[in-house]
């Protein structure tokens, strides 16, 4: 599968150097995958700790990493739950049997969310003092009051069902991530205990008049019940009730090797994880012992599964918070994002396209062209066919309704919708109804693989020939998430990429016998193989005494021959930098082994998702850009793309961005190999901040740009 895009190694020069033993590679050598996660959701929680971020920044922050923490135990611990009760005693790369994992993060977990709440706490005052405050009950008015009785008896009342604990169903009564509350109701002689558990799909901040004006002023749904509860058990007694909130095992999987019909088999996934084992339990301090017991109890819970919290359930509410109008001057300043310099405004997106390969950069360069592409084709009657993955898309996706519309206009549309997309499995299968019902050709992902390429493939008829144009991408086809995270975009007409394009499609949605491609590489075809050649071409100049260096940044390294590779590399004098946002489960530093390599991860205001790998090959780089991680799972499991970026305009593009990430000296920790990340020390006068940069960058490119004498500006007389 490689090409001729690797250039060979020099041959044999006096300063070879000789090939050292090969080293075995133990546990030492290793972080353990599910401890790294937790010290990266750290470095997240070290920017809601920064004093120097406006407060609501600061709030967004500690939502994202309560969002983290429940996604983590709900795929992660979960699926480690399920091999402790199988009794595997397997070590992991790092030493570490799941038992041992298990123990392990919940110590951690432990530390974590005491963290949390230390910085809710410093957060909270803030708040206050710029008027956006939560109000305890013997705070409220009586116009208050009266408001949120009126609010109770219209919204909530009339939605809620108490469950008797005693019934059958009062455990399948509690769904996941949910608050719930449990109360002891009794009169002269019963008593019983009684959940009431809260929809997701009602506000959980209640807002409330301000009588001075000017302040955001709420109460929290759980609030707003316990202050009524007494409604729904008329002349009987009430007990102050107990707060708790369940994270269920979501690591329950199809069987689709042998599923006839995966979208059903997906429904009952689905349904299976409203009712899978509780993998934490949250209780908000305060409970008494009896109604701590009868949540473990009917929660299954072991003790070290219980999380008693100093403060209000689930985090995630303050994104509400963060993101509330009207207190712009508590936000971060936003950063324009700008339409490429390389389209012309207004044009064809076929044309800019066929005067040379584009490459951006989001989100400081719009997502406009990519959505152009296919909105264009889809009005195009040159146009006769699309082909795409769908992985994670927006809620309204104008990419969907898009395709939609070519089917209806009668191009061929194919389109390979992943409905193993963890959290999105519901929203895919919704979609691709509408996308059948419109005429599309649809393809539940492909069997025993989650398909996770980003790849957009037109047709179009031109002088009787048919030209295909590409879009090749880190990220996902989701114009929202475009706004938050830094993916890189190529757009080209490449004849060979058109071949391997068609000839990728045809495999995954045709399980067609794969073929070796001119130009791509596919998981779980030779990708692996490809990058491994990168890395030895590598190793071997260095050791025949040639400059060798790589620059990788990715999301996360878990792949223990990927690491290892790596390794040997770093032995025979190659420079490695690595930029990994996530995951890192090598470690540098080690003398002897990895000295030669060094690892930052940028934790900012954009989420960091691109994949650009860049080898010195000789002083004629070759540089990808890749849908795949450094996992195995990547690399083994998934249908991934790595593609080649040709253009030399745009290689020199990603060296530049691989650079100033490595230079970042404002959001930039370094991994030490005691496995502790920290910021380098260097004066404020000095700090690079690479998000900030490339911001600035883009806007100086789109202003000059406007400047172009090749832009004609009307003259206005005086």
């Amino acid at each position: 599968m490689m090409n001729s895009m690797s250039t060979p190694a020099p041959s044999n020069t006096p300063a070879s150097r000789p090939t050292p033993p090969k080293l075995r590679f133990t546990e030492e050598h290793f972080f353990n995958r599910e401890l790294s996660w937790l010290a990266f959701n750290s470095r997240v929680l070290d920017e809601a700790a920064r004093t120097t971020l406006p407060v609501l920044e600061r709030v967004k922050f500690l939502a994202i990493t309560a969002s983290n923490l429940d996604e983590f135990f709900m795929v992660r611990v979960g699926g480690l739950q399920l091999l402790r009760e199988q009794g595997i005693r397997a070590r992991d790369s790092a030493g570490l049997t799941p038992s041992q994992q298990w123990d392990q993060i919940h110590q951690h977990a432990a530390t974590y969310v005491a963290r949390q709440y230390e910085i809710l706490g410093q957060l909270v005052p803030l708040l206050i003092e710029n008027g956006i405050r939560r109000l305890p009950g013997a705070d409220l008015t009586p116009a208050q009051r009266t408001h949120l009785r009126e609010y109770f008896d219209e919204h909530i009342f009339p939605v809620l069902s108490p469950v008797v604990v005693d019934d059958a169903g009062a455990r399948a009564a509690i769904p996941a991530l949910n608050i719930v509350l449990l109360c002891t109701v009794s009169d002269d002689e019963a008593r019983r205990h009684v959940l009431l558990p809260l929809p997701a799909n009602l506000p959980r901040h209640v807002a409330v008049p301000d009588p001075d004006g000017g302040q955001f002023l709420y109460v929290n749904l759980e609030d707003v019940v316990a202050l009524f509860i007494g409604e729904f058990f008329p002349s009987e007694k009430v007990s102050e009730p107990a707060r708790f909130r369940v994270s269920r095992n979501t690591d329950i999987t199809v069987d689709d090797e042998s599923a006839f019909d995966l979208a059903s088999e997906m429904e009952e996934v689905l349904e299976a994880r409203l009712k899978s084992p509780a993998i934490r339990i949250e209780i908000e301090s305060g409970a008494s012992r009896e109604h701590t017991r009868i949540i473990r109890d009917l929660c299954g819970a072991k003790t070290a599964q219980m999380y008693e919290v100093p403060g209000e359930l689930d985090l995630r509410a303050y994104f509400q918070i963060a993101s509330i109008s009207g207190f712009d001057e508590l936000k971060v300043d936003s950063w324009d994002s700008h339409l490429s310099t390389s389209i012309t405004p207004g044009e064809s997106i076929f044309d800019a396209i066929k005067r040379g390969d584009i490459l951006l950069h989001h989100p400081y360069e719009s997502f406009d062209p990519v959505l152009a592409l296919v909105e264009e084709a889809a009005a195009d009657p040159n146009v006769i066919a699309i082909k795409q993955i769908l992985y994670r898309t927006a809620k309204n996706s104008r990419i969907i309704s898009a395709l939609i519309r070519a089917a209806q206009a009668g191009k061929h549309v194919t389109v390979l919708v992943e409905l193993k997309a963890r959290f999105d499995e519901a929203r895919n299968l919704e979609r691709a109804a509408d996308l059948i019902n419109a005429g599309a050709q649809i393809i539940y992902g492909v069997a025993g693989l989650k398909t996770h390429a980003k790849v957009c493939l037109v047709m179009r008829r031109e002088s009787g020939h048919m030209t295909r144009y590409m879009h090749f991408g880190t990220g996902n086809y989701n114009e929202s998430t475009a706004r938050l995270y830094t993916d890189i975009s190529l757009l080209t007409c490449r004849a060979e990429y058109g071949t391997d394009a068609s000839a990728f499609f045809n495999t995954v949605t045709g399980r067609s016998r794969f073929v070796h491609f001119n130009k791509l590489s596919m998981a779980p075809y030779g990708l692996r193989e490809r990058l491994l050649s990168m890395i030895r071409s590598e190793t071997e100049r260095a050791r025949q005494g040639d400059a060798a260096e790589i620059m990788l940044k990715m999301n996360a390294l878990e792949d223990r021959q990927m690491i290892e590779a790596l390794y040997e590399a770093s032995q025979a004098g190659v420079k490695i930098r690595l930029n990994v946002r996530g995951i890192c489960c090598l470690r540098p530093g080690v003398k002897g082994v990895s000295e030669n390599i060094s690892v930052v991860s940028i934790i900012d205001r954009n989420l960091e998702h691109a994949r650009i790998f860049w080898f010195r090959q000789g002083g004629k780089p070759v540089v990808f850009i890749a849908s795949a991680d450094f996992m195995n799972r990547n690399l083994s499991k998934r249908v991934e793309l790595l593609t080649p970026v040709e253009d030399k305009e745009a290689r020199k593009r990603l060296q530049h961005i691989l650079e100033v990430h490595f230079a970042d000296t404002a959001r930039g920790r370094i991994l030490k190999s005691d496995g502790t990340w920290q910021l380098p020390n260097v004066t404020a006068a000095k700090t690079v901040r690479s998000q900030e940069q490339f911001a600035k960058e883009m806007a100086k490119r789109a202003r000059q740009a406007n400047e172009s004498p090749d832009v004609l500006v009307p003259h206005t007389p005086k």
